[in-house]
C-alpha cells in the first residue's frame, strides 16, 4: 500500500476546495490507516474539526468505495459520524465527516472495549438498508464460490458492515462508533458479530471466551445451523482462492464458530 498522501502534497486546487467548505486549515494530521483511500486527513480549520479522505478518480475502486460510503451514510447515523460534504477536484474524489475525537477498540482478551463493541453493533442492528438497491447482498459478495443452497441461507435483510477491524471500530468516552462503510452488504444480522468474534480470537482470545461473547447476540444463537454453516464454508472458500494457504489460521478460527 502506498503512504497516504500528506494535506501539503494535495494539489492546490483540492486544498481551496476544502477550504471553501469547511475554513481555512490551520493544522493538518495524515492517517496513515486506510486501504480504500489515497488520503486520509484530520484537519482542523478557523470554523470546525472534520475528518478527510480523498481518493483518486482514475482509481475506480477506491472511488466506488467512497461513493458506497457517501450514499449510505444517511442510512448508519445512529453508529457512524455525519457526512459534511462531498467534491470532486482535480482528479480528487473527496468526502468529509464530522470528526470523533476517539481511539481504535482494543480486541486483546480482558478488554473492556469489547462489551462497548458488543453494544455499538447491536445499535447498528437498527440502521436500515437504504432504498434502490444500492447495497448488495451478502450472496452477491461471494458469489464466485457459492454452492447450491448457499444463495438462500445467507438471505437476510440486515445492513452489515462487513469488516468489523479495530480500525473501523472508534472509542470514545461516551460510546463506539463504526466507521469506513465502503464494503456494506444486505444479509443475516449475526454476520457481523460472528466476524467480531472471529476477529476476537485472533487477538488472543480463547475460543469459548470468544463464543460467550457471541452468545450475547440473541440473533446467532437463534440462527439456523445450516445457515451458519453455509456462512462458515463461503467465507473460508472466499479467503482460500485469494490468499491459498495464508488464509488456513483465520479459516480455522472460523470453524471454531460451529463447534
Amino acid at each position: 500500500m502506498e503512504p497516504h498522501v500528506s494535506w501539503d502534497e494535495l494539489p492546490e486546487t483540492v486544498r481551496a476546495v476544502v477550504e471553501r467548505h469547511s475554513g481555512k486549515v490551520v493544522s493538518a494530521e495524515t492517517v496513515a490507516e486506510g486501504i480504500t483511500c489515497r488520503t486520509a486527513l484530520i484537519l482542523s480549520t478557523t470554523t470546525t474539526r472534520l475528518f478527510l479522505k480523498g481518493a483518486l478518480v482514475a482509481d475506480s475502486d477506491s472511488r466506488q468505495a467512497q461513493r458506497m460510503e457517501a450514499d449510505i451514510n444517511a442510512s448508519v447515523g445512529r453508529v457512524s459520524p455525519a457526512m459534511l460534504w462531498e467534491a470532486v477536484a482535480d482528479e480528487w474524489h473527496l468526502i468529509a465527516f464530522d470528526y470523533v475525537h476517539g481511539r481504535h477498540a482494543d480486541l486483546t482478551p480482558r478488554s473492556r472495549d469489547a462489551a462497548i463493541v458488543a453494544d455499538t453493533l447491536k445499535r447498528a442492528r437498527s440502521c436500515h438498508v437504504p432504498v434502490g438497491g444500492l447495497v448488495p447482498s451478502l450472496a452477491e459478495r461471494y458469489r464466485q464460490v457459492l454452492r447450491p443452497g448457499d444463495s438462500e441461507a445467507l438471505k437476510g435483510s440486515s445492513l452489515l458492515h462487513t469488516d468489523t477491524n479495530p480500525h473501523n471500530l472508534l472509542i470514545t468516552s461516551q460510546h463506539g462508533y463504526l466507521v469506513d462503510w465502503a464494503m456494506p452488504a444486505v444479509g443475516p444480522a449475526w454476520v457481523d458479530a460472528a466476524q467480531t468474534a472471529v476477529r476476537l480470537m485472533g487477538y488472543g482470545w480463547e475460543p469459548r471466551d470468544a463464543h460467550a461473547w457471541l452468545s450475547g447476540f440473541p440473533e446467532w444463537e437463534h440462527a439456523p445451523r445450516a445457515g451458519k454453516a453455509a456462512f462458515v464454508r463461503v467465507v473460508c472458500d472466499d479467503a482460500t482462492a485469494r490468499f491459498g494457504p495464508y488464509a488456513e489460521d483465520e479459516n480455522a478460527r472460523f470453524r471454531t464458530l460451529l463447534s
